[in-house]
């Protein structure tokens, strides 16, 4: 008969726009619940890490997601987590440190630079620190010292980005965390 639509084809109509609200809200709880954590990946970047939650600034990982985090030699995974890039040890311990070209500040002589509150500090691969004393900035370690500040700021960002430090005293330390007479200049 031209005119009558047959029933099962009249429920289907109404039913579409009913799944794709049902989609649209289930996307929009899904995003609401995504994982606070994610972790760096040197095949796709960033990606969200079920598993991980942010506990006072902190990445908290559960065991069996911290199984299957991709370590690099020195045993170290990156997540993403608070706004600060952490590296994570096989065993759970973590330490945010400061960026470094988009990424996490590499080892550098066997350390790396670590945030300490608002402060720098340095540790490990096992992220122990290396000694207690920490700094309003520093830079990596180059041949068994660094050159390092206290009483500097960030100054303005240059067109690349790139934030300098200005301001302050600056002197060089040994891997102690000692000052040392600055180097000879070549």
């Amino acid at each position: 008969m031209p005119g009558t639509s047959h029933p099962a084809r009249s429920r289907g109509r109404h039913a579409r726009p009913l799944l794709l609200l049902a989609g649209l809200l289930a996307c929009a709880a899904a995003h609401a619940q995504a994982p606070e954590c994610k972790v760096l990946t040197e095949e796709h970047g960033l990606w969200m890490l079920p598993g991980c939650t942010l506990e006072a600034g902190k990445p908290r990982i559960e065991e069996q997601t911290l199984a299957q985090l991709d370590y690099d030699a020195d045993g170290l995974a990156v997540v993403s987590a608070g706004g600060s890039f952490h590296y994570v040890t096989r065993q759970g311990r973590t330490q945010a440190v400061i960026p470094w070209d988009n990424g996490p500040d590499p080892l550098a002589e066997g350390l790396l630079r670590g945030r300490v509150g608002a402060r720098i500090g340095y540790f490990d691969a096992r992220l122990v620190q290396a000694f207690p004393t920490t700094f309003d900035f520093g830079w990596p370690f180059t041949d068994g010292i660094a050159q390092v500040c206290n009483g500097c700021h960030r100054g303005p960002a240059d067109a690349q980005g790139h934030i300098p430090m200005e301001g302050g005293e600056w002197f060089h330390i040994d891997r102690q965390g000692r000052r040392v007479p600055d180097p000879a200049t070549p």
